[in-house]
């Protein structure tokens, strides 16, 4: 570990000596330049994705006190995925699209939901949660935090259901948050949204719902 700190205070040295109009994409914990399939650190202080380069992603996930979680790259579709009409409109979502993860600080399951304003938080009773997990035991392998199950019901005759990393959530929130124009979102937004999923399609690979070990 002496090696990767030794690492990261040359790259933070690096950096501060570098130009300010320099744009590349870098480590948000020691400046370091990273490519375009970096990892990302879940800062469990304030809950926001950090870019990370190879060091820091296993200096800091892995530091006493755990401040940071490493966010893996598991997505898994899953075609058979139990969620009826009843127990949707239970989470009084306002529109076609949810993320829940296993929140360790609050100590339960928090749902969300993408708007203009950022991710709003939904009602989730423990009940509905439990039934969930029922049906559906590959909820209970989610990883605290850093997993979610994400949820489109844009078209109710062809719902998807998939299990990803919180990144891919936050993404999503960024294109609702950054690109709604008007009180309906525009053309853009939705086109962009239709764009993700699109992609998340390609990148995930089909799993069964109804068992615990879907890796």
């Amino acid at each position: 570990m002496s090696g990767l700190r030794e690492l990261i205070r040359r790259n933070r040295r690096r950096a501060a000596e570098r130009p300010a109009a320099e744009a590349e994409a870098r480590c948000e914990l020691c400046a370091a330049p990273v490519g375009a399939g970096h990892r990302h650190l879940l800062d469990r202080h304030d809950g926001v994705p950090r870019c990370a380069c190879a060091a820091c992603a296993v200096l800091f996930a892995n530091a006493p006190g755990n401040r940071y979680a490493l966010i893996g790259d598991r997505r898994l579709h899953l075609a058979d995925f139990a969620l009826d009409d009843a127990v949707w409109a239970a989470l009084a979502v306002p529109v076609r699209v949810l993320f829940a993860y296993r929140d360790s600080a609050a100590g339960r399951v928090v749902a969300r939901y993408p708007s203009p304003a950022g991710a709003v938080e939904a009602p989730l009773e423990p009940e509905v949660w439990a039934g969930l997990e029922r049906a559906n035991p590959v909820l209970r392998g989610l990883a605290p935090d850093v997993e979610a199950l994400l949820v489109d019901r844009r078209r109710e005759s062809a719902p998807g259901h998939w299990i990803v990393p919180i990144d891919d959530c936050h993404r999503l929130v960024a294109v609702l948050r950054t690109r709604w124009r008007g009180l309906a979102g525009g053309p853009e937004v939705w086109a962009a949204v239709a764009a993700f999923f699109d992609e998340l399609r390609e990148r995930a690979r089909t799993a069964s719902a109804r068992t615990e070990t879907a890796r």
